[in-house]
């Protein structure tokens, strides 16, 4: 090394003092070491996910099927992963309509209806349907049940009968990856011209 030296190598004389440039016991190697460790710790932040209990994460990647992350920790890929949050729980909705029985009574009718999402993958590729969309399917199905029914039969609006007009509209919303949970009529009113004109029409006819 003194030969190199006396000869003015500047390889020589700058070596021993390349790793002198930091303070203390850092390094070059170090240092790059230290910034690895950063973008490490970096990603790993930007990656993880909380999902909490009321929703799931649906994750694409690079075009494969869509997979369902949660509830808990969940690790995407920034850049390479899409991903969707999906709330499992719609908020209770009211729908008011007007309905004609098949006895021709006039009914103004309000339900109450609780949508959940029962497949994720599928309502996060599907077009979100807004809540007046679901409304006026729950809407129309109502109506066709009321209209195949005389007045004296709708007792069981609040009982079995629903059972069976809410497994007709998951159905209709399952497309979307959707079901409903609850639906219940909880105020009917019938006109009093409507009420007294169904009321003649089953009076006996008067005595000859």
């Amino acid at each position: 090394m003194s030969r190199n030296l006396l000869r003015g190598d500047p390889t020589a004389a700058a070596s021993p003092h390349r790793d002198e440039l930091l303070p203390g016991f850092l390094t070059w190697t170090s240092l790059a070491v230290l910034a690895l460790l950063v973008l490490i710790t970096m990603l790993v932040i930007a990656s993880l996910r909380v999902v909490p209990e009321g929703e799931r994460l649906v994750v694409s990647r690079l075009g494969r099927p869509p997979t369902v992350r949660g509830p808990g920790r969940a690790l995407v890929v920034p850049g390479v992963d899409r991903w969707v949050r999906v709330p499992l729980r719609w908020s209770p909705m009211d729908v008011w309509l007007e309905a004609s029985t098949r006895d021709g009574v006039l009914l103004r009718l309000k339900a109450i209806v609780l949508v959940a999402v029962s497949d994720p993958a599928r309502h996060a590729l599907r077009p979100v349907p807004q809540t007046a969309a679901v409304s006026f399917i729950v809407e129309g199905r109502l109506r066709r049940h009321i209209a195949d029914r005389d007045l004296n039969e709708l007792g069981g609006l609040t009982s079995d009968q629903m059972r069976l007009l809410t497994s007709d509209l998951d159905e209709a919303v399952g497309e979307w990856g959707l079901t409903v949970t609850l639906l219940e009529v909880v105020r009917a009113d019938v006109p009093l011209a409507g009420l007294n004109r169904w009321l003649a029409d089953r009076a006996p006819a008067p005595p000859q």
